[in-house]
């Protein structure tokens, strides 16, 4: 069995083809730069994106094909499934701006904020009246790769739900005017691509929290571009953080906007710094469940050492760290699952 794993982030796409019982090399492509940047509105090309994806599924040649993506991000289309918007990443932040909001509950796996893809169409049918009223799907990053390589539209609830249109608790999609991706509560195919199996696709987050050795005895700081500090739960659970879906009906009780990479590149190394996000990690602490562990994680973390390991020991943090861990190490261990 052969088997691609793709990890769509937001700096690099990287890939690793493997063969049972050996891993192969680990290869990286740029995730290509936006076409629009200004503070507020992120969007990127979509054909770019393909360009750079596409070639890697089908040069492959693999039996079966499993993808993690970048969350909070979609692009709109008309019935004919034409695009009518670029990629909008979960970078944009166009809601603010315009002051637009959604009510969104615990059971949506995720919660109202500036990236939030639900708000951001909410802002685009009332800015944009014109392109909203030919649009019809709703695709995230992950659904349309998965559109492309099978001609479905669908996902994995891990990626779905980041959207602010489903129910995890009870397995639903919202009544909107839009067409939604069809989400997965399974890792199984979404059809095929050639002779591969495409598999739908998930939550980058989800994937690297499990890569990294994640379990219901630890909190997990993932430091990619972005940051979150979160916990396992069983079943759904509640409280003052996100109920994202997590693997086999699990909960990842996550708290977001932590300084990631991109902010990490911003700040000094001055003692406010280094006292400012201590108190962004107490803080996020106080949000979750109590754990015994506490595993760090992430591609920033070797970027950012010296900063990080002294704001971690003024939070009193007695941490861990697995920083080779990402998530195409959570991929492979969802394939070998999925086969048995």
């Amino acid at each position: 069995m052969k088997r691609l794993y793709l990890d769509i982030g937001s700096t690099n796409i990287k890939s690793m083809v493997s063969r049972e019982g050996e891993s192969g090399e680990v290869r990286r492509t740029p995730f290509p730069a936006p076409a629009v940047a200004d503070g507020f509105l992120y969007e990127v090309e979509a054909e770019e994106i393909l360009a750079r994806v596409i070639p890697i599924v089908r040069g492959s040649a693999c039996d079966e094909v499993y993808i993690s993506t970048q969350m909070h991000g979609y692009l709109l289309a008309d019935d004919k499934r034409n695009l009518l918007t670029r990629y909008i990443s979960w970078q944009d932040k166009r809601a603010e701006k315009f002051g637009v909001g959604i009510a969104v509950g615990a059971e949506s796996g995720t919660a109202m904020k500036p990236n939030l893809p639900r708000a951001g169409v909410e802002t685009i049918r009332r800015l944009q009246p014109g392109l909203y009223e030919r649009a019809a799907e709703f695709f995230t990053l992950g659904s349309y790769l998965a559109f492309v390589l099978t001609g479905n539209n669908a996902t994995h609830i891990t990626d779905a739900a980041a959207s602010g249109y489903y129910n995890v608790k009870e397995r639903s999609a919202a009544v909107c005017d839009l067409k939604l991706p069809q989400a997965l509560y399974e890792v199984c195919p979404v059809g095929m691509c050639g002779r591969s199996a495409v598999y739908a696709p998930m939550g980058d987050q989800q994937c690297a929290v499990l890569g990294a050795g994640g379990d219901e005895n630890t909190l997990i700081l993932n430091l990619g571009t972005a940051a979150q500090m979160c916990a396992i739960a069983d079943g759904f659970a509640s409280g003052n953080f996100e109920s994202r879906p997590y693997f086999n009906g699990k909960t990842l009780c996550t708290v977001t906007g932590l300084s990631g990479g991109k902010r990490l590149n911003t700040l000094g190394s001055d003692a406010r710094a280094v006292f400012a996000l201590a108190d962004e990690y107490k803080a996020a602490m106080r949000r979750l469940p109590q754990k015994k562990n506490f595993l760090v994680t992430g591609g920033a973390y070797s970027y950012h050492r010296a900063l990080l390991e002294r704001a971690l020991g003024i939070a009193g943090a007695d941490y861990t760290v697995n920083e080779g861990a990402d998530a195409l190490a959570g991929l492979k261990i969802l394939s070998e699952v999925a086969n048995g």
